[in-house]
Parts: C-alpha cells; structure tokens; sequence
C-alpha cells in the first residue's frame, strides 16, 4: 500500500557532475520518463559510463536500491535520454533506478552473454540468475511467464526506489504540473508518448525492443504510479 507525499528535497545525494555532460537550459516539463541501468549496486559505474560518453547522455537522479536519490542535475535542465532528440529530452526529466535488468536463468548449458562486438560465452549454473554481461546475480526476482521485451525474468525494483519514484513524481506534479494518469500504454512503443503527450512513461514508451528493456511492469510499480492520483 503507498501512501505517499512530494519528495522531501533533504533526501537527495547531490552529485558532483560536470557542467560540460548535459544542457544548462531552462524548459518547461511535461513528461517524467522511468529508466533502469543494467548495472550492479551504487551509482560509480554508471557515472563512468556518461562520463566517458561524449553526447551529454545522462538523466536527473539515478534512484539507489536502498531509495537514494541521488542528482547529477536540476529537473529543470536536460540530457539526451529518450534516444529520440532534443524536442523530447528538453521537455522531460529521466529517472533512473539501479537495477541489473533482464536476468538469464541457468539452465546448466553455455550460454552467449554481452554484446556482439564483445560475445562471452559461459557455463551457466542451474537455476541461478546472470545479468546480461554474465554476472551472477542474487537479487529478488520478477518472473513474467509470457515474457516482456524477450526476457521472462528481471531484477525486482525495491519497495524504498518505487517510493522514491512515487515521491519524486508528487514533486514534480507540483512544480511543473506534469499530470499523474496512469498511462496504460506505457509499457510499449506509444503514439502519444512520442507525440509529447504530458505524463509519466518508461523508456519502452520511445523505443522498442530489443532496444530497450527499462523499464520492465513490475506489479508493484504499477501500483504505485496508480496510487499516486489518490
């Protein structure tokens, strides 16, 4: 059950983020859009990864698994995010959560981990999970029997990120008057989202799969973003 208020701004862990990796340009907001990182805990990784990445690709916070939020920069500048140029990135704020993504369960035989440029073939282990890259993983798990986006499970989200997901989307509601609705059409490649539609969507509102995986309908989020109307 989440009942929740606006994201007390005390909780935020301010990032030392370079001025030179997103835009210090003032825009008017009206959609919030759900990431995940496909990384390990904590956020040093992630950051290595913008970084080094010459595009300025980044989002706002990057929501630690115990609910941190933690801010590379203000919701009111932007960063590429949505992969879908500049007239919906200035026009919105991205949320990461930290989170391995889609999970392999082992099954005993090898199996082709990384990308096609960098393949790792290994001897997965029965019934553990492994990340994309081949990590092996203990984390809580969601299982989708139908699959979503080609993976039938992934790292759950915390109960502590959903809140802070939930408390950072009051604010918002707030201050730039982005609507709350629950967008049913949020989990796939949506018109409206693309058209600049106000609201609340998840990457896999911009792009398709096997693009993108992030972010994946977990229950509970789902019934978070639903509560937030009440």
């Amino acid at each position: 059950m989440f009942n929740l208020k606006p994201l007390n701004l005390s909780k935020i862990n301010a990032v030392d983020f370079p001025a030179n990796k997103y835009f210090r340009e003032v825009h008017d907001k009206k959609q919030a859009v759900l990431h995940h990182t496909v990384s390990g805990p904590g956020i040093r990784g992630d950051l290595k990864t913008w970084l080094a990445n010459k595009y300025r690709v980044s989002t706002c916070i990057i929501i630690d698994r115990d609910g941190t939020p933690n801010q590379m920069f203000s919701s009111k500048y932007w960063a590429y995010h949505t992969g879908k140029g500049k007239r919906l990135d200035k026009a919105s704020i991205g949320i990461e959560l930290d989170n391995w993504g889609p999970l392999i369960k082992g099954d005993g035989d090898i199996f082709n981990f990384g990308t096609k440029s960098k393949p790792k073939n290994k001897v997965t282990q029965e019934g553990e999970f492994y990340a994309v890259y081949g990590n092996r993983v203990t984390v809580p798990v969601t299982h989708y029997p139908d699959n979503f986006r080609g993976y039938n499970y992934y790292e759950s989200y915390t109960t502590e990120q959903l809140n802070t997901v939930g408390e950072l989307l009051l604010l918002w509601e707030q201050r730039y008057g982005i609507p709350l609705d629950y967008n049913e059409d949020m989990w796939k490649v949506s018109q409206r989202a693309l058209k600049g539609t106000p609201g609340v969507w998840s990457h896999t509102s911009y792009r398709p799969a096997p693009e993108k995986t992030d972010c994946h309908p977990q229950p509970e989020l789902i019934e978070m973003l639903k509560s937030l109307k009440s």
